[in-house]
């Protein structure tokens, strides 16, 4: 009867104790919530992108663009492990909701300006929420840069040959005729690169035209018979300044394109 009575009031205990602990539970978890999703509190920003040439030394933005698509990234409290995340709208903007108060890292990614990597580097925005705050984020920024054909400007130009008799000497040279430059060879370098960046060739009427260009500075060569005898060939340089989108120093200008004086090469 004795161990009845006893089986009895344990399991009245057990009655009692199960809600008691899940009550702690629950109430110990309240009060040692982790920052996350869950809250009132929300983060705001908005992600604008500025572009310059391939080694970061001329900025080609006329101003700051909204960066479309672009990756952003939350990480809670002490955590290892990205919580969150999400893609900017066509706009730049981006936003992250229902936060509980606490710590957070925010981050997306960023071309490289020192020049010793290909790969993005990460920039990071630490930030501590308030309960029910609404934190807006408004002067983020990336860095990209762009290759010299990745523009708007164009330059185009002509070259006639110059035809001399056969008959003729140097430096008594008479002109046979001046004709379109056929199928001539014509390089164009961007800034202080070693090589050319593009070689095309001019069209049946001897025009010519380079395209996509960014801000800087352009060199257009080709090459032309050394009529005084003394090399083979010698090279023709002609030199270009874009210092606007859609524009270039020139003769003239219209649309975007920039237009060179006619170029001569010569021909025995």
């Amino acid at each position: 009867m004795r161990t009845i009575k006893c089986i009895v009031m344990k399991i009245k205990h057990l009655k009692w104790a199960l809600p008691l602990a899940l009550f702690l539970v629950v109430f110990t978890v309240a009060c040692t919530q982790q920052e996350g999703i869950g809250g009132s509190s929300h983060i705001k920003g908005k992600i604008r992108v500025n572009y310059y040439n391939d080694d970061f030394s001329l900025l080609l933005s006329d101003q700051p663009e909204a960066a479309r698509d672009e990756d952003v990234f939350l990480i809670f409290g002490n955590d290892s492990v990205i919580g969150d995340d999400m893609t900017t709208s066509n706009t730049g903007n981006f936003e992250f909701n229902y936060l509980w108060p606490g710590n957070y890292k925010l981050f997306y990614y960023s071309d490289d300006t020192t020049g010793l990597s290909d790969d993005k580097v990460p920039v990071v925005k630490n930030i501590t929420l308030a309960k029910g705050e609404t934190l807006v984020l408004d002067e983020l920024m990336i860095k990209k840069k762009l290759k010299w054909n990745e523009g708007t400007s164009s330059i185009k130009g002509t070259v006639m040959v110059i035809n001399y008799l056969n008959s003729s000497v140097y430096p008594n040279l008479k002109i046979k005729d001046i004709t379109p430059a056929q199928e001539q060879e014509i390089y164009i370098t961007y800034g202080n690169h070693p090589f050319y960046d593009e070689r095309i060739r001019t069209s049946g009427d001897g025009t010519f035209m380079f395209r996509n260009l960014i801000k800087g500075k352009y060199k257009i060569f080709l090459y032309s018979e050394d009529v005084a005898g003394g090399t083979a060939m010698v090279v023709k340089n002609t030199a270009f300044e874009i210092k606007q989108n859609n524009s270039a120093d020139s003769i003239s200008y219209d649309d975007g394109i920039a237009e060179s004086d006619t170029i001569y090469i010569e021909k025995l």
